[in-house]
């Protein structure tokens, strides 16, 4: 939840200072409120290099940790070495890299000395070059008697020169040489063998990543203890400080008992229109996990109602329609136990992500068991895992409304699938086959029910996410009312337009005619509500109301991709399963395990990205401002 802030004055006398601010931090719920509104986040020194050597040794393996007791100085030095053997390693890299390419380079023009060179150049009179042109064209090349041919490496030709002049053949690339080939391979070896140096020692320097870590922690606390006190002023010649700081209103009691046996006064002082207020969000459990959800788009404002529940539940309901299969959600969830097991230690952030990827597999099994989902492979209606299907419920719902009404979808399907007119019930419906030679016997009825009941579903919960966020601000535009009846409206009405049988009428909840009459009424009664209502709340302003129609049908809509992302994971994994049986044992069961593994990819990449987008984007639309700055008091860090 987001909790209000209070706004403090702190006087006390200068002696108490430091008691009152070391207080402050052991507590950490006070952000001290600098006079000039800003702070001062440039790090010591000591505290950039100890950052900078905690990077470095994060990224080596663990070694045994060196239990001797360091001084400040001695760890300092340590960290420089750190920092500096990196440097080193990089740069021997670097060079490794440049000698590497120059042998590959001139390796072609063979093994030769320099100083033999030099002696034909000096005593011959002679100048010594060598030359490279591409294979293709060296037909073209003059055939000139200075040219001698070394060799070809790739489609490169390369030849040498010995003439009293230079020459500059046409086509040709003269190359300069600093050092032949063995030369090169010599430096190569001494870099390597001081590379090979250097990495041990840096390796090694990895024992003193936790006493770096413990100093680190210490010079941070000391650094932001010491910054705050920087933010106090102090009138009346240096006798008193005062200070002013924003507190959590549930904090407000232990403020007054921290107080006690210090000479400091709490005073709670007016919020003025200027200032930024932080936004404090006290969050446990789930709601902590949604609350990391959030805080990956935005901030709250201070006036928002904390969405973090709201967010975490939706995201896990959208995620796992998307992926719409129990068995990849048992791959998640087995993941996420091993990952549990694996890292018992792991910090508090990292848990609340195992935490999060259990609740979306316990989701994702739930939903695809409901839809009968299992890995893309058919279920046929007189298996015992359709009986908990709530899709195949619906399914025999539906057929039964249309059996009993003979109505224009029962005589298209009839015409269609002559068997059908044998069937004296929905469930028979359901399961009379479609056989057809050489092709796998399919459900029509059933495969086309299914189809648009997920489809309705969508628009469903798109409906049920939308009214929600509509009425969670209902109370600060007052026009959320109105459009919620006429999202209700739609929904009834919708189905007339497509020529659909909804579910509430084949549920019985509510006859067409009914739907169609209601529905047409309320969405002329919420259009209408909601421009008076915004006229009665933003006088003339609201006359624009009305061009949200357009932004509520669309959001709704949006909710499509819901049933569009669910339809392609499960033809996906068919399509895989059909494949693999058609090629046979051995080559099949590659391929469905790596169709599989795709369609697992690409859904769970969807399922993240839209599931997310839904509430961002749609969602926040009507009942999330946005905008805020974490709650950022003075505490004491502490080694996890």
């Amino acid at each position: 939840m987001i909790i209000d802030l209070k706004k403090y004055l702190f006087i006390g006398v200068r002696e108490d200072l430091d008691v009152f601010f070391e207080r402050a931090q052991q507590r950490g719920f006070f952000e001290f409120i600098a006079p000039s509104g800003k702070r001062s986040l440039a790090h010591p020194y000591a505290i950039e290099k100890f950052i900078a050597a905690l990077r470095i040794l994060r990224k080596l393996p663990k070694v045994k940790q060196d239990e001797r007791r360091l001084g400040f100085d001695a760890v300092l030095q340590a960290a420089e070495e750190v920092i500096s053997l990196k440097s080193h390693v990089e740069k021997l890299q670097e060079e490794i890299r440049i000698v590497q390419a120059e042998i590959i380079r001139v390796a072609p023009l063979g093994d030769f000395s320099l100083d033999d060179l030099h002696f034909l150049k000096l005593e011959g009179k002679r100048v010594i070059q060598f030359f490279c042109v591409k294979s293709a064209k060296r037909p073209l090349i003059e055939d000139l008697p200075e040219l001698v041919y070394l060799s070809t490496e790739y489609d490169l030709d390369y030849f040498m020169s010995v003439s009293p002049r230079a020459i500059h053949p046409q086509h040709m690339i003269e190359m300069k040489v600093d050092l032949p080939v063995n030369d090169l391979k010599e430096n190569l070896a001494v870099l390597e063998n001081e590379l090979s140096i250097a990495q041990a020692k840096l390796k090694k320097s990895a024992q003193s990543i936790e006493t770096i870590q413990e100093t680190l922690i210490d010079e941070l606390n000391d650094f932001h203890l010491n910054l705050a006190k920087d933010e106090a002023s102090y009138p009346l010649d240096n006798s008193l400080f005062v200070i002013e700081a924003w507190v959590p209103e549930n904090k407000v009691p232990a403020v007054f008992a921290m107080l006690q046996g210090v000479a400091v006064h709490a005073e709670p002082i007016l919020i003025e229109e200027a200032d930024r207020v932080p936004t404090y969000m006290e969050n446990r459990g789930i709601g902590k996990i949604g609350e990391d959800i959030v805080l990956v788009y935005d901030t709250p404002a201070v006036s928002d109602k904390d969405p973090s529940r709201w967010v975490l539940w939706s995201f896990s309901i959208f995620f796992a329609m998307i992926i719409n299969d129990a068995c990849y959600g048992l791959l998640f969830l087995i993941l996420a136990l091993f990952l549990k097991w694996k890292l018992p230690h792991a910090k508090a952030a990292a848990k609340r992500f195992f935490n999060l990827l259990t609740m979306l597999a316990t989701c994702c099994i739930i939903w695809g068991a409901l839809t009968t989902s299992y890995f893309g492979i058919s279920i046929l209606p007189e298996n015992p895992l359709s009986k908990v299907s709530i899709i195949g419920y619906l399914a025999e719902k539906k057929a039964d409304y249309h059996l009993r009404k003979q109505d224009s979808v029962y005589k298209e399907l009839i015409a269609e699938y002559p068997a059908l007119a044998e069937a004296k019930s929905g469930k028979e419906m359901l399961k009379i086959p479609h056989v057809q030679e050489g092709k796998p016997t399919t459900y029509p009825v059933m495969s086309e029910f299914n189809g648009s009941i997920m489809l309705e579903l969508s628009l469903l919960v798109g409906v049920i996410h939308l009214g929600i966020s509509l009425m969670r601000y209902s109370g600060r535009n007052w026009a959320a009312i109105g459009w919620l009846v006429f999202l209700v409206g739609g929904y009834l009405y919708f189905p007339k337009v497509i020529v659909a049988t909804s579910l509430v009428n084949y549920l019985g909840l509510v006859s067409k005619e009914i739907a169609y009459a209601v529905g047409y009424q309320m969405i002329y009664i919420g259009v209408s509500a909601a421009v008076l209502l915004a006229l009665i709340q933003k006088k003339l302003k609201g006359l624009t109301e009305i061009m949200n129609v357009i932004s509520i049908f669309a959001d709704t809509l949006s909710y499509l991709r819901l049933y569009a992302l669910t339809l392609a994971s499960t033809v996906m994994a068919e399509t895989f399963n059909e494949l693999g049986f058609e090629v046979g044992l051995a080559f099949g069961s590659l391929i469905i395990l790596g169709g599989h593994s795709v369609n697992l990819l690409l859904g769970s990449m969807s399922g993240v990205i839209h599931g997310l987008r839904l509430n961002f984007l749609e969602w926040y639309h009507y009942s999330f401002q946005g905008g805020g700055r974490l709650f950022a008091p003075l505490h004491r860090f502490k080694k996890q």
